[in-house]
Parts: structure tokens; C-alpha cells; sequence
């Protein structure tokens, strides 16, 4: 008899799906950036959209995660002549897998850090404050889905903002945010 409970135990162990191994992972994505207007004391000028590039690497505590991570993206001016602003984000993030039971994982973030922002300058455009580095916070939500034992494919939207960012010509406030559309690969190592 307790051989028989000792086996059904272990066979019904061996069903059980094992859960994500814990562990650090690093991971690569690309997508869109889709900047807000730059406001200034009620003044905006148009971005265009443009290719949005991010870098991380992290530890997987199984359902949770944090990552140290480095994004990119350069948005062209939508008025007429040249120029461009590029953002360099340094970040913090930490991240929450909701337990599906099964390979597709929908997840949550919050993220905080800096944003490098520098601006060529455009005819009619003030920018001297475009060349500072600021606070900055993202927030996000997602899908993973595990593809092998160590590969996830991942697709999700974050919304990055800087915060205090300051016309040094006339002092005034300028807000300016992302939303970012993207997807990669994590891959546990």
C-alpha cells in the first residue's frame, strides 16, 4: 500500500509542470516610439515616430523579476527642415508575471531611472534644454511567451516620461513622454 501511494505521489509529481527556473536572464527589443508633442508654456512642436531600441539584463524570482535596463530612440521634428531629438533612458525596472498555468504569461511593470535627452536644433525651436539628463519613470504591460526552456518571445507597450525638464532660456516647464510599442526576446541564462 505504501508502495502504492509513494508511486501515484511521484507520478503525479512528474505531471505537475515545473515552474520558470529562477535565475538571471538578459534580453533584447526593438519596436516603435511614439512620442508625445513637445510642450512648452503652451507651445508644441510635432515628432515624428521612429524606432525604439531596448537592452536588459535581470533576475527571474519566478513571478517576479527586476532588470537594469538601457533604451534608445531618435525622433525626426515633423515641421518642415532638419533636426532631431534622441532619448538615451537609463532604468530600474521591476516586473510582475501573472500565473497562467501555462507558456503565455501576461506581466505588469514599473520602472524608475534617467532619461538623457539631447536635441538638434530646428529653425524657430529653442533647445537649450535638450541636452540635459533627467529623472524618469515607465510604466508598462504585456505578454511573454515561452518558446523553449530558456527563450521567451515578449511583446508589450510602455509609456516613459521624464520629469523636470526646464527651458534654461526663460525657465519655463517642458513636458515630453513615449509610448513605446515593443517586442523581443528574454533568454535565461
Amino acid at each position: 500500500m505504501k508502495k502504492s501511494i509513494l508511486l501515484a505521489l511521484l507520478f503525479a509529481g512528474l505531471a505537475i509542470k515545473p515552474a520558470m527556473a529562477a535565475g538571471p536572464y538578459i534580453s533584447a527589443a526593438a519596436g516603435m516610439g511614439i512620442p508625445g508633442n513637445i510642450v512648452e508654456t503652451g507651445d508644441a512642436w510635432g515628432v515624428d515616430n521612429s524606432l525604439a531600441l531596448n537592452g536588459a539584463a535581470g533576475y527571474d524570482f519566478n513571478g517576479a523579476r527586476v532588470e537594469a535596463a538601457i533604451g534608445y530612440q531618435k525622433n525626426d521634428y515633423e515641421t518642415a527642415g532638419t533636426g532631431a531629438i534622441s532619448m538615451w533612458s537609463f532604468m530600474a525596472n521591476a516586473f510582475y508575471d501573472l500565473n497562467t498555468g501555462s507558456d503565455i504569461q501576461p506581466y505588469i511593470m514599473a520602472g524608475l531611472g534617467a532619461a538623457h535627452i539631447k536635441a538638434d536644433d530646428e529653425p524657430g525651436i529653442p533647445t537649450p534644454w535638450l541636452d540635459e539628463t533627467y529623472f524618469a519613470w515607465q510604466l508598462g504591460a504585456g505578454i511573454g511567451c515561452k518558446v523553449s526552456k530558456t527563450v521567451t518571445i515578449d511583446a508589450g507597450y510602455r509609456y516613459l516620461r521624464p520629469e523636470g525638464i526646464r527651458c534654461t532660456s526663460d525657465n519655463s516647464d517642458v513636458q515630453w513622454e513615449s509610448h513605446n510599442i515593443m517586442a523581443g526576446v528574454r533568454v535565461s541564462l
